[in-house]
């Protein structure tokens, strides 16, 4: 069978995190809302190898996995309750999504579909428009890294609840907007605005600051309570390769995003360290199979955030005071790649070793809950 994704892994990553998020996330969402827009804003399709159902796009990802929460929830196609919008720029590009979406709509008929030709900057508004569900997603996943300027992505900041995704291209990011390029100033004011581009170029410009500027602007200018990145590494340079940008009104959302990236980049981990042992010939006694080699940059990034939870958590309180649990474990998921269930688990050790108060906890109660309020201990 052929590998629809041989040589570009971190693709397949990026898509598995997508899908794993689109599913629980449209499942949770439509039992509060009753609809919702998913909008690709840079649909593509481009680079694919699957002209046909293109199942290795995000257009495919997401039309399988809401066409299944559909289904799962009883849509009726006389009321579809969940819209794919897609939007793309390339006029070649563009009929080819336009004919796909066609042929395609009998095969998804829960869903409603359209599309656009255009830059999603000139579209925006038109999208806006069009997209009048109650609840939006909005995949900003671009071949570079203009395009989606802030003032672009604040049109959807009309009144209705929304989510953000946006792939962060480490490559572009450094040629463009940190590597001494002669429109630097320029790349990063259309990345991030004008006044925090102005700021960056005063200091010590690094690929790091520029996207910890990004999450700042996405809480602070488009208004998201939480923000946090998922890093996809090139399983061939162990490099990042892209950077996922999320943000949220929920604490629920940090939770579905760290579960989709946990089942996604663990299994890129694997397929980085096949690839490996596949270049090495199979030598299965080499040096290979050294713990630190089989688990991949991912892996090896979650064992030191497991091993410094406690001392966020603790650095949280510090700042924020008494919080609920639910609140608590977002603010830390923001920093580290970690569960829930593995903060309520540190949390319960810093209880028994009485760095936490006790009071959240009710007899025969074994972790934290929702609503729990976590305290630091007194002085």
């Amino acid at each position: 069978m052929q590998d629809l994704y041989a040589g570009r892994e971190q693709s397949k990553a990026k898509h598995e995190i997508y899908a794993r998020y689109l599913v629980p996330f449209a499942t949770k969402i439509l039992s509060t809302w009753r609809t919702i827009d998913v909008i690709d804003g840079f649909a593509g399709p481009w680079k694919n190898n699957d002209t046909l159902n293109l199942s290795d796009t995000s257009i495919g990802v997401s039309l399988r996995e809401l066409s299944k929460v559909a289904e799962q929830q009883g849509h009726e196609a006389s009321s579809p309750r969940i819209r794919c919008i897609y939007n793309e720029a390339d006029p070649d590009s563009y009929q080819i999504l336009k004919a796909f979406i066609e042929r395609s709509k009998p095969e998804y008929p829960l869903l409603k579909l359209l599309t656009f030709e255009g830059t999603f900057e000139q579209n925006s508004v038109a999208i806006d428009r069009a997209a009048d569900h109650q609840f939006r997603l909005l995949f900003v996943d671009p071949t570079g890294y203009s395009g989606f300027p802030p003032s672009c992505l604040r049109t959807f900041d009309n009144g209705r609840s929304y989510e953000i995704i946006v792939n962060m291209m480490r490559s572009f990011l450094e040629r463009q907007a940190t590597g001494g390029h002669p429109d630097t100033r320029k790349n990063l004011a259309g990345l991030l605005g004008a006044k925090r581009a102005e700021r960056l170029v005063r200091g010590d410009l690094t690929i790091e600051l520029v996207e910890q500027e990004y999450l700042k602007m996405l809480k602070e200018d488009l208004g998201f309570r939480f923000s946090c990145y998922s890093p996809i590494h090139n399983p061939d340079r162990d490099q990042i390769h892209f950077n996922l940008a999320y943000g949220t009104n929920h604490p629920e959302g940090l939770e579905v995003l760290r579960n989709a990236e946990f089942k996604a980049l663990s299994d890129h981990d694997r397929t980085r360290f096949t690839k490996k042992v596949d270049q090495k010939g199979g030598d299965l006694f080499g040096d290979m199979f050294d713990e630190i080699e089989v688990r991949g940059p991912y892996l090896r990034a979650r064992q030191e955030h497991c091993e410094r939870v406690e001392s966020t958590i603790r650095s949280v309180l510090i700042k924020h005071g008494a919080t609920e649990f639910f609140e608590l474990a977002a603010k830390v998921q923001e920093q580290l790649y970690l569960k829930r269930t593995e903060i309520g688990a540190a949390i319960v050790n810093m209880t028994k070793a009485e760095i936490v108060s006790d009071q959240w906890r009710q007899p025969r109660q074994r972790k934290p809950r929702h609503k729990d309020v976590i305290t630091l201990m007194s002085s």
